[in-house]
Formats: structure tokens, C-alpha cells, sequence
């Protein structure tokens, strides 16, 4: 079976989540043109803590839950921002 990917804090990631050598979160995503999208984060979940010095922001799990609420309501993601 085939190991569960997991974040630097040991925490198993979902589909499409990744972690980048400098620590911040990313999800990837299609768009409705068919384009794959990035989303990052500081944040994985909302009890984390934003790093010394950078910008406070929501997390990316809140991220994602509004991108696939838009996704499954119609709303282009990338026209709304």
C-alpha cells in the first residue's frame, strides 16, 4: 500500500495539497477553462500560526472549501478575485 503524504508537522495531506520547500501550503486546482490554478497559504488549518514576519491570511483548507463551493455552484474562481 502506498504511504500517505504528509506535511513537515506530520499532519496527512489531501488530494491536491502540497507543501513547498519553504513551508507555505498549496493546492492545486482546474479552473472552468480547463487551466490548472494555484492557491497557497501560510496556513494548513485554521489553528495554525502564520510565521515570524509574514502577512496573516486565511488558511488553505478555508481556501479550498470556498474554491469547491464556487466550483459546484458555477462561479468562476478566477473571474471573482
Amino acid at each position: 500500500m502506498a504511504e500517505k503524504r504528509r506535511d513537515s508537522k506530520g499532519r496527512i495531506l489531501r488530494t491536491g495539497e502540497s507543501q513547498r520547500k519553504d513551508g507555505r501550503y498549496a493546492y492545486k486546482y482546474t479552473d472552468s477553462t480547463g487551466k490548472p490554478q494555484f492557491v497557497y497559504a501560510w496556513k494548513l488549518v485554521a489553528t495554525d500560526k502564520t510565521p515570524a514576519g509574514k502577512r496573516d491570511d486565511v488558511s488553505l483548507r478555508e481556501k479550498e472549501k470556498e474554491i469547491n463551493r464556487d466550483i459546484a455552484d458555477g462561479i468562476d474562481t478566477v473571474g471573482k478575485k
